[in-house]
C-alpha cells in the first residue's frame, strides 16, 4: 500500500455551480455520505474538505456552519435546511425584490450600493442558516471533521479566483495582503453566499471591500482602502467564471496537505459533484427578410422634421387670426359671429403652439445634434469615422438583426461556451495527472438519466453494477438534470417535484459512483491494498449493493426516511 494513500481516510467534496439544480443535488450527495457507512463511521465523518461555487455555495455555505456545532446532527439540519427552501417557503426571490425597492433597507445598510445582489446579500444574512461571519471558521478549535473551506468567487480585477478559504491565501496572490487578511473574519457570510452566486447578466458584482464591511471607521476597513488595488473597490461575481466546479481550489487544499508538516500526504479522495451539463441550446441565427426596412438615415431624418416650425403650422396660424379679424369687421352678413370666435381662437392657439414648439425643438435639436457631432469627434477614431457613418445608409431592419445576433451569441459565449470550455480545461488539469487517478469520483447530475450524451451513441453505464438503472430511477434522474440554473422553483419545478428529484439524484447517483469507484480501485494494480482495507471496502460495497436496489425500486426511499 502507498504511504500516502488509505482509501476513503481523507475526503474532499466539491459541489459547482447551477442554481437551485446544484443546491439540492449538493444536499442528496451529502445526505448520502451521512448515510452510508465505512468501517462503523458515517462516510461523512471522512469529509475535511469542501470546494463550493455558486449555487453549491448555496448549499456549502449553510452547511460548513452547520458542521461546525459540537452538537451537529445531520437530519435536523437536512429538514432546516428543507424547509427554507421548499416550493411555498422558499420566498429568496420575493424577499430579495422587496428589500430593493425598500427604502429603509438602504438606510439601515448605508455602506452597500442599491443593487439586486446586494438584496439578496441581505436577505440570505437574514436566513438563520446564513448568519454569522466568516470568523466561524478561522477558529483553531476547529471540528475533527470539516477543516478546510474555500467558497469560490471571481474577481474583475485580474480576471482570477477570489477565494473566501480558511486555509492558502484569502483572495487571490496579486490581492492577498495582511490588511486584508485583518478583514477575513468580519465578512458576513450571507455576503460570501452572495458573492459565490451572482451568476453574469442575471446580476452586476458586488464591490469589495465596500459592499462586505458596515463600519467603514474601522482601521481595518481604511487600510485595505488605502491601498491602490482597493481604492475603487474590486469587483467580486460569480466563482463559475473562472472555475465552475471549484477543482482548481481543491487541488491546492491537497497541495497545502502534503506541505503541511504534520499531515505530510494529500487529499486520498476528490469527489467532484457536477451539475454543469455538456449540453448547449444552438445558437438560432435571425431570420434574413426580403425588405429590411427604411436605412437609418432615413428613418432618422423623418423623425427629425418634426422638429422644425413648418409652413402649415403659420398657415393654421394666420388663418386662425384672419378669421378672428374678419368676424369683428362684420363681413359676414353684417354681424360678429360667436362661433366664428370660436374656430378662429381654436385654429389660432393649434397654429401658436405647434409654431412654439417647432422653434423650441428645433433650437433643442440644433444644441442635441451638435453635442452628439462633438462627443462622434472625440471619441470614434479617425479611420473608422467612415465605416461608422457607412452606418447611415444601412436598414433599420438590417441593423436590427446584427443587433441581436450579436447580443444572443454573446449571451450564448459567456453563460455556455466560456464554462463549458473552463470546465474542460479545469477537469484536464484533474486528470491529466497520474498520480491523482485513483483519487477522483466525477458524479454528474445526468449521470443516470437514461439519456446518451453527445459523446455517445446511447445510454452508458458500468455493466458490472448490478442491476442496471431501472426506468423509474432514471426518469428521476431526467427530471432533476432537467432543471434549468435559476435561484426558485416555477410551476413545472413544483409539478415535477423537482426539489425531492435533485436531493434522491444527489444521493443515487452517489451510491452508483461509489460502487464504480470500488471496481476500478481493486482493478488498480498499482494500488495494494491490506487484508484490513479490503475487507473494509468489500463491505462498504456489499451495503452500497443493497441500497442501490433500493433506489432502482424506490429513488425516493432515502428522501422519504430523511423528511419523515
Amino acid at each position: 500500500m502507498s504511504k500516502d494513500f488509505i482509501p476513503f481516510k481523507n475526503i474532499g467534496l466539491c459541489f459547482s455551480g447551477g442554481g437551485y439544480r446544484a443546491t439540492f443535488f449538493s444536499l442528496g450527495v451529502v445526505s448520502y455520505y451521512d448515510k452510508i457507512q465505512y468501517q462503523g463511521k458515517p462516510l461523512l465523518d471522512s469529509v475535511e474538505a469542501m470546494s463550493t461555487v455558486s449555487g453549491g455555495t448555496l448549499f456549502g455555505v449553510a452547511f460548513s456552519k452547520a458542521s461546525q456545532q459540537k452538537d451537529f446532527d445531520f437530519k435536523t439540519f437536512f429538514n432546516e435546511f428543507y424547509d427554507n427552501f421548499k416550493p411555498g417557503n422558499d420566498k429568496l426571490l420575493e424577499t430579495a425584490i422587496a428589500k430593493l425597492g425598500n427604502d429603509q433597507v438602504w438606510k439601515d445598510n448605508p455602506h452597500k450600493k442599491r443593487s439586486l445582489i446586494n438584496s439578496f446579500a441581505l436577505t440570505y444574512a437574514d436566513m438563520d442558516v446564513y448568519k454569522g461571519s466568516f470568523d466561524l471558521f478561522l477558529n483553531e478549535e476547529k471540528t475533527a471533521n470539516l477543516k478546510y473551506v474555500c467558497f469560490n468567487s471571481t474577481e474583475f480585477s485580474f480576471g482570477l479566483a477570489f477565494r473566501f478559504q480558511n486555509c492558502g491565501l484569502f483572495a487571490n496572490k496579486p490581492l492577498s495582503n495582511k490588511h486584508l487578511n485583518e478583514l477575513e473574519g468580519q465578512l458576513q457570510l450571507g455576503d460570501i453566499t452572495a458573492s459565490s452566486s451572482c451568476f453574469p447578466l442575471g446580476f452586476e458584482p458586488l464591490v469589495f471591500p465596500d459592499d462586505y464591511i458596515k463600519n467603514q471607521s474601522s482601521p481595518a476597513y481604511k487600510n485595505v482602502k488605502s491601498l491602490e488595488r482597493f481604492a475603487d473597490g474590486v469587483g467580486i461575481m460569480d466563482g463559475g467564471i473562472a472555475d465552475n466546479q471549484g477543482i482548481g481550489s481543491m487541488m491546492n487544499i491537497s497541495i497545502a496537505r502534503k506541505r503541511d508538516d504534520e499531515l505530510k500526504k494529500e487529499l486520498d479522495l476528490i469527489v467532484v459533484n457536477d451539475v454543469g451539463s455538456f449540453k448547449m441550446n444552438p445558437w438560432q441565427p435571425e431570420p434574413k427578410k426580403k425588405d429590411e426596412s427604411s436605412s437609418i438615415k432615413s428613418v432618422i431624418s423623418k423623425v427629425l422634421d418634426y422638429f422644425k416650425i413648418k409652413p402649415l403650422y403659420i398657415i393654421i396660424l394666420v388663418l386662425g387670426v384672419v378669421l378672428m379679424v374678419l368676424n369683428s369687421m362684420e363681413i359676414f352678413k353684417g354681424k360678429a359671429w360667436p362661433a366664428l370666435y370660436i374656430i378662429g381662437g381654436i385654429f389660432t392657439g393649434i397654429g401658436l403652439l405647434l409654431s412654439i414648439f417647432g422653434l423650441v425643438a428645433g433650437m433643442t435639436k440644433s444644441s442635441i445634434i451638435g453635442s452628439l457631432k462633438s462627443l462622434f469627434k472625440k471619441n470614434v477614431p479617425a479611420p473608422l469615422v467612415d465605416d461608422v457613418l457607412s452606418f447611415r445608409k444601412l436598414r433599420v431592419g438590417l441593423i436590427q438583426r446584427m443587433l441581436t445576433e450579436r447580443i444572443s451569441s454573446t449571451v450564448i459565449m459567456v453563460n455556455d461556451i466560456f464554462l463549458k470550455q473552463i470546465r474542460r480545461l479545469n477537469y484536464k488539469l484533474l486528470y491529466s495527472d497520474p498520480s491523482l487517478r485513483h483519487k477522483i469520483i466525477t458524479s454528474t447530475v445526468y449521470e443516470l438519466n437514461g439519456e446518451k450524451t453527445a459523446y455517445s451513441k446511447s445510454f452508458s453505464f458500468n455493466k458490472n453494477i448490478s442491476p442496471a438503472p431501472s426506468t423509474l430511477l432514471t426518469s428521476i434522474g431526467l427530471i432533476a438534470s432537467e432543471m434549468p440554473t435559476t435561484l426558485w422553483w416555477d410551476e413545472k419545478d413544483i409539478q415535477k417535484d423537482r426539489m425531492d428529484a435533485l436531493i434522491a439524484c444527489g444521493q443515487f447517483t452517489s451510491c452508483y459512483k461509489l460502487m464504480d469507484y470500488i471496481i476500478k480501485l481493486k482493478k488498480n494494480k498499482r494500488i495494494e491494498l491490506s487484508e484490513e482495507e479490503t475487507v473494509a471496502i468489500d463491505t462498504l460495497y456489499k451495503d452500497l449493493e443493497n441500497d442501490w436496489k433500493k433506489f432502482n425500486e424506490n429513488p425516493m426511499f432515502h428522501v422519504e426516511s430523511l423528511k419523515g
